[in-house]
């Protein structure tokens, strides 16, 4: 099965970029999309039907598809706008292509990456705008820390149950937010705001042989076992993150993103 991989295209930010289509377009069975397609989820969902109506399409929400809306609404207008056609929103939920069992939430972060919970939640508070634009209870709240790290364990024991208990030949868990310590961004290994982009799950992937990520606006691929004597989980991100900015300019923030990244589960 081939999986073509893709997440932070941020639409939002984007002047003069597309999928690519027709001949250009990879070869692949399944589209993935972890997160951060466009403010307001139902529109991502739009887009995405335009573009690939023809094949699955599992689409993840990032943190900024809550922003200027109500993250719990906007899921519900998402699968709604999806309902009957071929493209999942997954939030806590899991779908079996074949036989391969794919596994999907934002999973929000612990803040426990440093060991200090209070004072990275505090941090993300004050610095982060997922505090400022995104809502909660049908628009009266702002989302806070506390909200998304009761969020991240209802994810964390959905994917630890149905990893557990459903059979498959194949599992693939997609996330927004980072998996393992070492999906923190390069350069920021030190950096308390990390801990609102990754959390520590590694008990997670025994039994996982995919784990699809984004948020950090990097490419990724590398493996990882719950012991270092096995090869593990393969760990990926494609995330484009902002730009281009121009409609004739073909640069975007990771230079190394692949709109084309597919990923075959044998």
């Amino acid at each position: 099965m081939l999986l073509w991989i893709l997440s932070d295209l941020h639409l939002e930010a984007t002047r003069g970029w597309d999928l690519p289509s027709g001949d250009a377009r990879p070869d692949f069975d399944v589209m993935i999309v972890a997160g951060d397609l466009i403010p307001r989820a139902e529109r991502g969902v739009r887009w995405l039907l335009e573009r690939v109506p023809d094949r699955p399409v599992l689409y993840i929400m990032g943190n900024h598809e809550g922003y200027g809306t109500d993250l719990d609404v906007t899921l519900r207008k998402a699968r709604k706008e999806a309902a009957g056609t071929s493209l999942r929103v997954l939030q806590d939920e899991c779908e079996m292509i074949g036989d391969v069992l794919f596994l999907g939430a934002t999973l929000w972060t612990d803040f426990e990456l440093f060991g200090n919970r209070s004072y990275a939640m505090n941090r993300a508070a004050d610095v982060m705008n997922d505090y400022r634009r995104i809502r909660k209870k049908s628009y009266a709240e702002r989302l806070r820390p506390a909200d998304t790290v009761a969020r991240h364990f209802v994810s964390r024991e959905f994917f630890a149950r149905k990893i557990r208990e459903i059979p498959a030949r194949r599992k693939v868990v997609i996330s927004h937010h980072g998996c393992v310590r070492e999906c923190v961004r390069i350069g920021s290994e030190q950096d308390v705001i990390s801990a609102a982009y990754t959390s520590d799950c590694r008990e997670l992937l025994d039994g996982v042989d995919l784990w699809i990520y984004g948020h950090t606006h990097e490419s990724r691929d590398f493996r990882m076992g719950i012991a270092p004597t096995m090869s593990g989980t393969r760990i990926v991100s494609n995330a484009k993150g902002y730009g281009p900015w121009a409609a004739n300019d073909r640069i975007w923030e990771n230079r190394e993103f692949d709109p084309n990244f597919v990923v075959e589960i044998e």
